[in-house]
Parts: C-alpha cells; structure tokens; sequence
C-alpha cells in the first residue's frame, strides 16, 4: 500500500512553510511515527513524521522548497510495489505549485560560524576591512578562507548576507503574528469574562509536590474538568459552525525568542497530574531545542495563556483560530478577599475568559469559570 506524507495544517505559520532538510532517504527503512523531513515556519522548526511503514521510495520535494499546508512530500511503500504518478500539490485549493527550490539535497549557503579571533591574529584584506566598516560587521566573528585564513572580501559579504537573513526572519515572525492577530480580531466576535480564584489549596499543594508542578500543571488539569461540564468551549469553528471536540487538546502559549508558540499538550483529560507535568517539561524541551513535532503544534482545542510570576492583575488575550475560546491568567499574588465574612490574605489570580460568541453564550462561559473557580477552590 502506497502512503502519502503529507505536510498538517500547523497552526501558527502565517502561511510560510519551508522543507529545510531530509532525515531519510530515498530507499531507508522508516516506521510509522519517525521523524522523516523537517520544515521550518516563521517560529519553530518542525519534525514531519512517516504516516505509515515501509521504505521511503519516493521524495516529491526538494530542500529549500516553500511547501504550503497539505503538500505531499514523499511516498512510502513496500520495495518494489509501483507508485503511482502523484502532484505533490494536488491536495491544496486551488491546486498550484510554489516556487522552485534549489536541487535535492543542497542547501542555501550560509556564513559559517565561527568563535571570535583574537584581535592580534586578525588579518584581513583592505577591500574587506572597508566593506565590514561600511556594513557595520565585526571582523572577529568572521573566519576567513584566503590564504592563510585572511578574510577577504566574499568572506564579509556572506556575513552581510547571513545578517540580512537574520533580520528577514525576524520580520516574518512578526508578520506571521500580525496576520494571525488581525484574523482572528477582524473575524471572530469576541467576549470576555473574569472572576478572582482562591488558590491557597494549590499553593499548598503545590508546595508539597515540591518543584515537579507548576500552576499551569494544576489549571490545565482543572481546564480539562471543568470542559467535562461544559464541553462547549472545547472545540473548532468551521464553514458549518462550532464542532465540539471530545479530547482536550490544551494549547499552551510559551514565550520564545522567535515570538508566541503554541504547543498542543494532548488529551489532557486522560493524564494525571505528573503526567501532565512531564508533557509540558516535554513540549517546552522541544521549543527550546528548535524541535517540534507537526502534531505538537497542532490542533488545539482550548488555549491557556499564563501570564507566570510578576505584578500583572488581568490580561485578554485573543482567541487562536480556529478554536472557540482561550483562558487568561494573571499573576498569582497575595491579595485580600472576603472569606466567610471575614477580610483576609490569600494567593489568588484573576482568570478571564475569551469566547467565541457565535459558539458560545454568556450563561456556558459563566458556568465554566464557575466549575474551574470550584475545582481549583477545593484542590486537595
């Protein structure tokens, strides 16, 4: 049986996809589940893993090639078996290649990177010296290929050439969030409500459980209780209308140098606190490394923005389409609140609902901050 690879729909590309390398080869044995290729978008570098088992016959796309959501990159299939003529595009609507990349198995040239020299073992030509001056380059960062390891003149330009792609990466981060920001405000009509959490007993318990948990750990357990109550904040709009979604596929928004990722902590439901706590370490691991998976930046049904420590009383944050409401959490502070008629100290945190209107109502998103205010209220 012959089995497409096929790039998912990930969230938070702002459209720009690029196949960066292949882990396999034409003719490797791969298992279903096993990294084959790798894609970068504008804020992370994602695994794309083989769909099925066999050999990896056929590689549809070559490295440096923009590759839009839905484009087949490979067949895999038994040794011999015969493979059928397939557009690597023919999935996308409308149908259409993008532009052509460079050669399989090249590589755009980058600057090679090299520790500083010491300023007495610097020599470089005069062209070079004046260009790097004129561009603003430190000459000690550059490792130079003239005769005896001088620094010439092409040296200095694909350094310039390398700050250039820097600065064009980080533009497309912040296009990338723009236009997500943009589409989701312009399209989806939001609305928003908040209520002040007691957390004393997650504290406390938190405190027993020493450093293997962290607040998020104890709310996104409480998030995927309270959506068992109110499964219609856990979902997807689409053309036909909001889609509830069983699992709770828990998006969770992570703060990076290259900008907002959202890694996808899976059927949350399902896991115990620790496992929990392990997924997250997990998923955040793989942000720092630059590694993600496809499905671990995809197909979030509910998004949790934590804020963290610091001196911040409420934020709103901005649903991540397609899904139908995001919860935001400022930062957990010792603040007074009025207990069984008395004025007293407690660490509490203000957690403020973003609902999709079209989907949900007043009186669904009151009843689920009421339920997650309850089951946090009374961690034991």
């Amino acid at each position: 049986m012959v089995v497409e690879v096929v790039i998912p729909m990930l969230e938070q590309t702002g459209g720009d996809i690029t196949l960066t390398a292949w882990l396999k080869q034409e003719g490797d044995q791969v298992r279903v589940g096993e990294p084959i290729c790798e894609v970068e978008t504008a804020k992370a570098t994602v695994e794309i893993e083989a769909s099925g088992s066999g050999v990896l016959r056929k590689q549809l796309i070559t490295v440096g090639t923009p590759v839009p959501a839905l484009t087949v990159v490979a067949l895999i299939a038994e040794a011999g078996e015969p493979l059928p003529e397939v557009d690597p595009f023919y999935r996308l609507k409308p149908a259409g290649p993008p532009a052509p990349g460079p050669a399989a198995g090249t590589a755009p040239p980058t600057a090679e990177a090299a520790a500083p020299r010491p300023a007495h073992a610097l020599l470089a030509s005069p062209r070079a010296k004046r260009l790097a001056a004129e561009h603003g380059i430190d000459l000690t960062l550059i490792r130079g290929t003239g005769p005896k390891g001088d620094i010439v003149e092409s040296d200095v330009r694909r350094a310039i050439e390398q700050s250039s792609s820097t600065n064009t990466n980080a533009q497309r981060v912040a296009q990338a969030g723009a236009q997500r920001v943009a589409q989701s405000w312009q399209t989806i009509p939001h609305f928003y409500m908040s209520v002040t959490i007691d957390l004393s007993r997650v504290a406390e318990r938190k405190s027993r459980d020493g450093q293997q948990t962290t607040y998020t750990d104890y709310v996104a357990q409480a998030i995927a209780e309270a959506i068992r109550h109110v499964p219609a904040v856990n979902g997807h709009w689409s053309d036909d209308g909001p889609r509830s979604i069983a699992e709770v596929h828990l998006g969770l928004v992570v703060q990076t140098e290259r900008g907002l990722v959202i890694p996808t902590l899976r059927d949350v439901q399902r896991r115990s606190l620790l496992e929990i706590a392990e997924e997250r370490r997990r998923l955040i691991e793989g942000i720092q490394a630059g590694k993600l998976s496809g499905e671990a930046l995809s197909g979030a049904s509910f998004t949790l923005s934590n804020i963290g420590p610091g001196e911040i009383d409420q934020f709103t944050a901005i649903i991540s389409p397609p899904q139908l409401a995001i919860l935001s959490v400022g930062s957990v502070l010792p603040r007074p609140i009025v207990v069984d008629s008395s004025l007293v100290v407690r660490s509490t945190a203000r957690f403020t609902l973003g609902a999709d209107h079209r989907a949900i109502d007043g009186r669904q998103a009151a009843a689920f901050l009421q339920r997650l205010k309850a089951i946090l209220e009374d961690a034991r």
